[in-house]
């Protein structure tokens, strides 16, 4: 990885210590009630999945952070977060930026409120690494 995304991962968790918003939501315990419905996560043939109370196949994430949306973001959050990704990862080179943060908010648009964008990018790590490397040119 070259010193820029190092220097860049740095500025963001510096950013993050900095600011105190440090409440990651993360939980050890495999269901979240919410006040619409109870989300389950069940063990499947692959360890990158997960399924829903609803049948629904979504990214496992690490640390054992559990599911707080099974419909994800609304648009509007999406489009939102998007380009605020973009324009925070504007200037790492050899990447397709866009692509990067939309692989990213696929993934954590159901274990983060909106508000946590910047706890999903440090907590992580593998989704960060993977979506890179697909964003790579």
């Amino acid at each position: 990885m070259q010193f820029t995304n190092y220097l860049l991962i740095y500025k963001i968790v510096c950013c993050v210590l900095v600011t105190g918003v440090l409440s990651c939501g993360n939980a050890t315990d495999k269901q979240v009630n919410n006040s619409k419905n109870t989300t389950t996560t069940t063990t499947n043939t692959s360890a990158e999945y997960i399924t829903t109370a609803s049948g629904k196949k979504i990214p496992k994430a690490e640390n054992g952070i559990t599911v707080v949306s099974e419909t994800g973001w609304t648009a509007d959050q999406m489009t939102f977060h998007q380009d605020y990704c973009q324009q925070m990862m504007a200037s790492l080179e050899g990447y397709d930026v866009s692509k990067f943060c939309t692989c990213f908010l696929e993934k954590i648009q159901y274990y983060y409120q909106p508000i946590h964008f910047k706890e999903a990018y440090t907590d992580q790590q593998k989704w960060n690494q993977n979506c890179l490397q697909d964003a790579a040119l």
